[in-house]
């Protein structure tokens, strides 16, 4: 059974804190807020985990709630994703604030930058999922707009190895996004969730996909490549897509809607947090009033191997909570 531990608690958000994304160092991390900015906070020395120091806060960027922040996978810069429907894209050093991306109708929701750091991907409100190309010196170029989704789009994730991508809807449904010869299409639609489905992440090696949903339940999908057609006369479609089959359902560990999900690529443990106020770990252990009465709206593993026993937490009281897991079985 792990043993859990609370580290610290990281406050100066003047609102509900929505998302956090550890820096790939896994010694820093951001975190953004209903109050308009993102901070960057480390433990001061870093492997001293109880007392962290603020490095930064970026404000002025957005003009409403920064609902989304996410670190590049290579150098340091962030992606903001805002309810004034715009996506920042604050750059080193001292997170100078470059033009915003814009196209979005209404609020942009989630931001997603692929493993090579070379396309970014944002959803919205208004249904869509926008891919943009990084071309340098802070220049985005939008090469395709996805309108699959029927309903407000809740969060992208770029597969951890390759240009896949994944997004998460109110419709309940998940998407799989792929790129042929530079057109994107939906290569696959998984349902199953009765609700909206909040988050995602994959596992290290991106042949498993982790869902949580509304309906409470989180669902472990299988991508199922296709075997080749060898047989006289077999008729090849002209794309073979892999598919993604639902191969675990796990209900009643949370009593309200799930919000997030964190699948460490080190240990392979996952993460929940929930409007009830808990954040669960399977295998399984549960940390309860993780923030007192507020909702969970997001939990992190971090991604260092150093430091793959620290979980981040993030939630309606605007404090960022550190956590250490220990002693798994």
């Amino acid at each position: 059974m792990a043993k859990i531990k609370l580290l610290a608690e990281l406050k100066g958000h003047h609102d509900r804190t929505w998302q956090i994304s550890w820096h790939r160092s896994g010694q820093f991390l951001c975190s953004c807020s209903g109050d308009r900015t993102v901070h960057e906070t480390k433990p001061v020395p870093v492997d001293h985990p109880l007392v962290w120091h603020c490095l930064d806060v970026l404000e002025g960027v957005h003009k409403r709630t920064v609902r989304g922040v996410a670190f590049s996978p290579v150098g340091d810069d962030i992606a903001t994703a805002s309810f004034d429907g715009t996506t920042g894209i604050p750059s080193r050093p001292g997170y100078e604030c470059v033009a915003p991306l814009e196209g979005h109708e209404n609020e942009v929701k989630s931001v997603a930058w692929s493993h090579t750091g070379n396309l970014l991907a944002t959803c919205s409100r208004d249904k869509s999922v926008w891919i943009w190309e990084v071309l340098g010196d802070g220049d985005f170029e939008c090469v395709s707009i996805l309108q699959e989704h029927t309903q407000d789009v809740k969060m992208v994730l770029w597969h951890p190895t390759l240009d896949i991508l994944a997004s998460a809807s109110y419709d309940d449904t998940i998407r799989i996004w792929r790129d042929d010869d530079d057109d994107w299409y939906c290569s696959a639609t998984l349902s199953g969730h009765t609700s909206t489905v909040w988050a995602l992440d994959f596992n290290a090696a991106g042949d498993h996909l982790v869902s949580v949903s509304d309906d409470q339940t989180m669902k472990f999908w299988r991508c199922e490549t296709p075997h080749e057609l060898t047989s006289t006369g077999a008729t090849l479609r002209f794309r073979q897509d892999p598919t993604w089959k639902c191969v675990a359902t796990l209900a009643n560990h949370h009593t309200r809607c799930i919000y997030s999900v964190s699948w460490s690529k080190i240990h392979g443990l996952v993460a929940s947090s929930s409007g009830d106020n808990s954040i669960c770990i399977f295998a399984p252990d549960r940390i309860t009033a993780a923030h007192g009465i507020s909702d969970i709206n997001c939990v992190q593993w971090n991604p260092s191997p150093d430091y793959a026993d620290i979980l981040a937490s993030a939630g309606d009281d605007g404090v960022i909570r550190i956590w250490q897991v220990t002693d798994v079985e």
